[in-house]
């Protein structure tokens, strides 16, 4: 091909508007504005697993130095043998069986089993 035949030669390109353009600015904006907000919620889900883990793990612990760790570890242990939905059930019904009984002793924790409050 001579110099002549590349002068004539031209690529045909569709013809767009600066408007075409803005907008296919826009939407491409706007989708790594939404893939940012869904990077940030992803985020913010997983620190707020976090908290709640770390709130379960100081509710626990606690508990357990009210209780203290043997009698944890011996309360636990029964409530795994005796499957832990039925030991749920046994001290809730102890603890209301305990209400009337610790209204009439004097420094007793109302709503709570007695063998929770012994330490």
């Amino acid at each position: 091909m001579s110099q002549s035949d590349a002068k004539s030669v031209t690529m045909v390109l569709p013809e767009t508007s600066k408007g075409e353009n803005q907008m296919a600015s826009k939407i491409d904006r706007e989708r790594e504005a939404i893939q940012q907000a869904e990077a940030e919620l992803e985020e913010r889900k997983k620190r707020l697993q976090e908290m709640e883990r770390e709130e379960t793990e100081r509710e626990l612990h606690k508990l357990v130095r009210k209780v203290g760790i043997e009698q944890s570890i011996a309360l636990l242990g029964m409530a795994v043998s005796m499957k832990p939905k039925r030991a749920i059930e046994v001290l809730e019904t102890a603890a209301g069986e305990a209400e009337p009984k610790a209204a009439a002793k004097p420094g007793a924790k109302v709503g709570q089993p007695e063998l929770l409050q012994a330490t």
